[in-house]
């Protein structure tokens, strides 16, 4: 990447926090000098809507890291507003892609051979784009319809640069903030993210082990990988088709229960998380499908995660604690999972607690996380925040909440101890 860029995309990020920092900090300042009340929730929430339209804008034309960053502060209810995460999710959908050229001059590099010599078809309409690659339908020469992932050129400098100038922002921001947002941690965690996401051959390896661990069930399609043709920048798989996750009323012409998909992909994810250990830890409708047969298709293994020895047991003993309201497990799975107390005092875990069941239907935990359920451990962990978060229990917790949306959507319920059920019957 060239210079002049650096130092471009440097410059737009440093004028894009200064710009934030005078927007909240300056009111706050000057109603604390003035004896004002701090501002009042409508007008931070505007607020909030600005900044989040800005920052979406920014992220938008600049790619890159921009866009990793805001779909990792989309997943952390725990840190930022509801209007930052309402607004930010659309970087899952919102993303321009690149232009075909571009595309075939990255796939010819990385096979070091024409893309004709490679494919009989090609599309050059992309069927999908992300921050990191977008995805490319195409057939190889024997009649294999694939889908082909490929990594746009210089995105590795540009995350290096887009990583170096959010660090230097943060530590900017928390060398003057008495009462910092920590950052750092957020960061960090997208950096490990990063990695494992620009390395297609590491996504190989996970989509493998994956379809390895449902190797023996029908009720789940994962798509093979063509190693011969695939590299760290380009992914060649099997392409399959299917209904999208969220389309109830394809689901139904196909004659299928829409129940009965909740059900199947329950299952799927509640094999990996509690028995394996291990899963695809970005799911989102674009990567969900079911076949016209009934079986829920899992793609883009990029982001798969592997958690903490333990980490099921302590998630179980959660759910458990929950439905029985037992204080005593209920402390010692948040412990086992990793939350740690700034003031070591535990009632801090059972007001989350409280507050997280008195947001289902019920009234009490009955084996689902529902997107209220989640919106509201978050928001308690905001207003009393612990010490530490463990991000694998983030990234759990967005899991099943995100499966609990698709449920209603399918006019079902995404039952955490239901699947545990079948995926040991």
């Amino acid at each position: 990447m060239k210079v002049a860029t650096r130092i471009r995309r440097s410059a737009r990020v440093g004028r894009t926090a200064v710009q934030l920092w005078l927007r909240y900090k300056a009111p706050a300042v000057g109603r604390r000098l003035s004896g004002r009340e701090p501002a009042s929730a409508a007008i931070m929430n505007r607020r909030h809507e600005r900044t989040a339209d800005q920052i979406l804008k920014l992220a938008l034309s600049m790619r890159g890291v921009m866009i990793k960053m805001c779909q990792a502060v989309a997943t952390r209810a725990d840190m930022f507003p509801p209007e930052f995460i309402e607004k930010l999710k659309q970087c899952h959908d919102a993303v321009p892609f690149q232009p075909f050229e571009v595309v075939r001059a990255v796939v010819e590099r990385e096979l070091g051979k024409p893309l004709d010599a490679v494919f009989s078809e090609f599309e050059e309409q992309p069927i999908a784009a992300a921050s990191l690659a977008q995805v490319h339908a195409a057939k190889l020469h024997d009649g294999r319809e694939v889908a082909v992932k490929v990594q746009y050129p210089d995105i590795e400098d540009i995350i290096r640069t887009d990583l170096n100038n959010m660090q230097r922002v943060c530590r900017i921001y928390e060398f003057f903030d008495p009462q910092p947002l920590e950052l750092m941690p957020l960061l960090k965690e997208l950096t490990t993210h990063l990695s494992y996401e620009l390395d297609f051959e590491r996504e190989a390896d996970c989509s493998e082990r994956v379809l390895e661990l449902f190797s023996d069930d029908d009720r789940v399609k994962i798509p093979e990988v063509y190693r011969e043709w695939s590299t760290k920048r380009v992914l060649v798989m099997e392409k399959i088709s299917g209904i999208k996750i969220t389309e109830r009323a394809a689901i139904e012409a196909a004659g299928l229960d829409p129940a009965d998909v909740v059900q199947d992909l329950m299952y799927i994810y509640v094999r990996m998380i509690l028995a394996a250990g291990f899963f695809q830890a970005d799911p989102h409708p674009g990567n969900l499908f079911v076949t016209p047969e009934g079986q829920v298709i899992v793609i883009d293994f990029g982001l798969s995660k592997e958690l903490p020895e333990g980490f099921g047991l302590g998630l179980f003993e959660l759910m458990f604690s929950l439905m029985t309201f037992n204080e005593s497990a209920m402390v010692r799975a948040f412990g086992e999972l990793g939350f740690r107390s700034k003031s070591g005092d535990d009632d801090t875990f059972l007001a989350i607690a409280r507050r997280m069941v008195s947001r289902s239907d019920s009234g009490s935990f009955e084996g689902e996380f529902t997107e209220e359920m989640t919106d509201e451990l978050f928001a308690a962990i905001r207003e009393d925040p612990v010490a530490e978060v463990p991000s694998d229990f983030v990234l759990v917790a967005r899991v099943f909440s995100f499966l609990s949306g698709i449920a209603h959507t399918l006019g079902s319920r995404a039952n955490v101890l239901r699947a545990m059920g079948a995926s040991t019957g």
